[in-house]
């Protein structure tokens, strides 16, 4: 049976004919539906349906979306609940969201996404369900544990191994347990045994021959006079050991082990009694390190179901995707023997490679690396991301020890693709220069963390998605203001280009990269708010202009943004790009490092791009006579060290000459 057939979906709308539309178009795709026109009718059904989902119009008559989603909350609490609005108001996203609903979808909307976003509701309720269910079960199996007298398996071989070799009265011995997983038997407890290994192949009989017998044939054997008993036509001429005993440790009919127990010459042979009071002894304690083996693998299971619950409740505050990232790499060292992560950030224009490591690796490693964690996302998503627009980025991590250099081949490497239906995000990479104990487990757990992960990724893209939305409300009043000063038609732009390259140089991280860009192209919004006769005066401005209207265009600009979440960043920057290396600038005469690097960033860029358009009251000055009157700011009106990477985007661009030679004033003269 399909996920839909098995699903009832409540649809709630006062509009009926499109409520009616959706519920043909459910029921086409295999949905049954059920149709509610106001918000009392839609509690009314909950209480004799109980959908699966429930998709209900924020304005409904008689009870609104809000009110529904705190009536319906008390009642049904997993039962996911979609709103849909025409209202586009991101407040009223965000409050619909935080009073309970799964998700948040704008009218007019397509079908095939109503039926995605239901279909990935109907999934997501069933994982909360199953890991519900599944702390129910380690609940009322931690009850019955306290039944036993203990459940750490290493007491219980202990107690088992040590018990066997006295009532058995032998002087040698070994317990050995079958790896399921790599067909072994193991040695985990001995006495008196010279063994070369504590490991051994099923499939080899060359070595441990009658603990293989014993295990396959889940019988006893007694071993005396160079004979078996049963007889199994196998050799056992030992001049040291007088008789032995070798007995399965069987659960439920299936073998989990053997008991092997040795006398030596001096001492009596084992006898049938013998055999039969280590066979009763053998099968309890089969069941005892069964239980424990049991209790051990739920603990460690509700050890990674904490460890997911906590990263998640980790990732729950980040939005941007770099911190994710991060936040990943932290968890992964705290919780894994890693000994180096990297992980393929693919963006829209250049990806990234961001990796951590240990020790000290070399470039060629880092990008032999980087080729194979490429070839994977790319096989996987049937991708064409070449190596050359991916660049490399070392990450920093707390607390990390340096021990040795990484080099290949890694003993542990997992590559896992980090892709959700259409969202390709990258792929990420663990390695360690050591083999890990349990590796199907640590995939198994690497694989769940990357999962969430993928959640939080989505999320930041929806966070940034609607980021960009906003940028765009704004920069079509970046666009009005323009429009308002025909001479500066395009001015915030290049503003915001030339700033990039800049912050770029000097290697500013990616995040306030982006905060740059962004105050770049918005730094001058406030002028929105200056007359048109002051923005396009054929001369100067007097004193009364500049200082009383012309002026205050940063601070309305930055009371412009400054209530906007997205754009609240943005707001120290807009407010003081104009302000003056040596303190002579404004709104608030702020100097050095008082003033934030981004507005420092944005000043030069500013200016340089006003100098070289021109103006009602005179034209362009030319890049190379801008870039003089940059270089004689610096130290004065202009920060040194961004006029220094300035001069190193101006020589890549070729707005210098080649027998161009700038020295730049570290410092004003002029305090």
């Amino acid at each position: 049976m399909s996920l839909q057939e098995e699903c009832l979906v409540l649809l709630a709308d006062n509009d009926q004919s499109l409520c009616t539309a959706v519920s043909d178009y459910l029921t086409s795709v295999g949905f049954k539906t059920a149709l509610a026109f106001d918000g009392l009718q839609a509690m009314e059904m909950l209480e004799q349906i109980r959908p699966h989902v429930v998709v209900a119009d924020l304005k409904m008559p008689k009870l609104d979306g809000f009110e529904f989603l705190k009536s319906a909350g008390k009642m049904l609490t997993t039962t996911p609940v979609i709103i849909t609005a025409l209202d586009p108001d991101l407040d009223v996203a965000v409050k619909t969201v935080q009073s309970g609903a799964y998700d948040y979808i704008l009218k007019p909307y397509q079908f095939e996404l109503l039926c995605q976003k239901i279909n990935q509701a109907i999934k997501a309720t069933r994982l909360m369900r199953e890991n519900f269910m599944l702390n129910e079960m380690v609940s009322l199996y931690d009850i019955t544990t306290k039944l036993t007298t203990t459940q750490n398996l290493d007491e219980l071989l202990d107690i088992t191994f040590q018990f066997c070799l006295e009532v058995s009265e032998a002087e040698s011995g070994s317990l050995q347990l079958i790896d399921k997983e790599n067909q072994e038997l193991v040695m985990v407890r001995q006495k008196g045994i010279n063994s070369s290994s504590v490991r051994s192949s099923m499939a080899d009989l060359s070595e441990w021959s009658i603990s293989k017998w014993v295990f396959k044939n889940s019988k006893s054997l007694l071993l005396a006079d160079g004979r078996t008993t049963p007889e199994t036509g196998l050799n056992f001429s030992r001049t040291d050991i007088s008789s032995a005993l070798s007995v399965p440790l069987k659960v439920s009919g299936e073998t989990i082990g053997v008991v092997n127990l040795n006398r030596t010459l001096n001492s009596p042979p084992f006898t049938l009694f013998n055999k039969s009071v280590i066979d009763v002894l053998a099968s309890q304690a089969g069941v005892a390190i069964n239980n424990a083996n049991l209790y051990h693998s739920i603990n460690q299971k509700l050890d990674e179901l904490m460890l997911i619950s906590n990263y998640s409740e980790q990732l729950m505050g980040l939005v941007d995707k770099h911190d994710v990232i991060k936040c990943l790499y932290e968890t992964a060292l705290r919780n894994f023997p890693v000994d180096f992560m990297g992980f393929l950030v693919v963006q829209r224009r250049t990806h990234e490679f961001m990796y951590w490591s240990r020790g000290e690796v070399e470039d060629e490693v880092v990008r032999e690396i980087r080729r194979e964690v490429i070839d994977k996302f790319n096989e996987t998503v049937s991708g064409h991301i070449s190596e050359r627009k991916v660049f490399i980025r070392k990450v920093q991590l707390s607390s990390t020890r340096v021990s040795g250099h990484i080099k290949l081949p890694l003993a542990f490497k997992y590559v896992i693709p980090v892709v959700w239906e259409d969202l390709k995000f990258g792929a990420m990479i663990f390695g360690a220069s050591r083999e890990m104990s349990n590796e199907p487990e640590k995939k198994a757990l690497l694989s769940s963390l990357v999962s969430q992960t993928r959640i939080a990724l989505t999320n930041s893209k929806l966070y940034s998605d609607m980021k960009e939305n906003y940028i765009r409300t704004i920069k079509a009043l970046a666009i009005a203001v323009d429009a308002k000063d025909t001479y500066t038609h395009g001015h915030s732009e290049n503003v915001m280009n030339i700033a990039e390259e800049i912050a770029r140089e000097m290697k500013i991280d990616e995040k306030n990269v982006g905060i740059i860009r962004d105050a770049g192209l918005l730094h001058d919004i406030g002028k929105i708010g200056i007359p048109g006769y002051i923005l396009n005066k054929p001369g100067p401005l007097t004193y009364e202009e500049f200082n009383g209207i012309m002026k205050t265009h940063s601070t309305l600009g930055a009371n412009i943004v400054k209530d906007v979440p997205f754009l609240h960043d943005l707001h120290d920057l807009i407010l003081h790009h104009h302000e003056h290396f040596n303190g002579g600038g404004y709104p608030d005469n702020l100097k050095e490092d008082q003033i934030p690097v981004g507005a420092r960033i944005l000043h030069v860029a500013d200016a340089f791009e006003a100098m070289t358009s021109n103006r009602p009251y005179r034209d362009s000055l030319g890049k190379k006579e801008a870039i003089k009157r940059l270089v004689e700011g610096s130290g004065k009106q202009f920060d040194p060290q961004v006029i220094k990477a300035f001069l190193q985007v101006a020589s890549r661009k070729n707005w210098l000459d080649e027998n161009s030679s700038f020295e730049v004033t570290e410092a004003s003269q002029e305090q």
